[in-house]
């Protein structure tokens, strides 16, 4: 049986303490966030209220980046380089216009992708008077 590195046991402790019902791996979330920028780069198929669930993968990515512990291990710079690589993806395509206000919240929840379904596109304009580009 192979022992969890304990920079995967302390990501996971830090989730549970920020009140998540489930812990990821820097796997796990790695993957759901690199899965959602590349679907957000196809266009975002889905309601604004399931893209804001869908940006919780990045937002417990954030938890590992700033908690002091996991800050000691060298294994975090690796993680650091690869979210920002993904982070850069989404920069990419995400609208101009602010949708929240950045002082407030993360950069992701500041902006929505410009391309997306109908049903998205739909959704943004209702939620944020926002046009985006369709992609169906």
């Amino acid at each position: 049986m192979r022992e969890e590195n304990t920079l995967e046991t302390r990501f996971r402790a830090a989730q549970l303490e920020a009140g998540y019902w489930r812990a990821g791996s820097t796997d796990e979330e790695l993957g759901n966030w690199e899965d959602l920028v590349a679907q957000c780069a196809e266009g975002y198929d889905d309601i604004t209220d399931e893209y804001d669930f869908d940006l919780q993968s990045r937002e417990s990515l954030e938890l590992a980046l700033n908690d002091p512990v996991l800050n000691e291990h060298e294994e975090i710079e690796a993680l650091r380089a690869r979210v920002y690589e993904i982070d850069a993806g989404l920069r990419a395509i995400s609208h101009d216009q602010q949708v929240r206000d950045p002082a407030k919240h993360p950069w992701w929840e500041c902006y929505v992708p410009r391309y997306g379904t109908r049903e998205f596109a739909k959704d943004v304009y209702r939620r944020y008077r926002i046009n985006i580009s369709t992609v169906d």
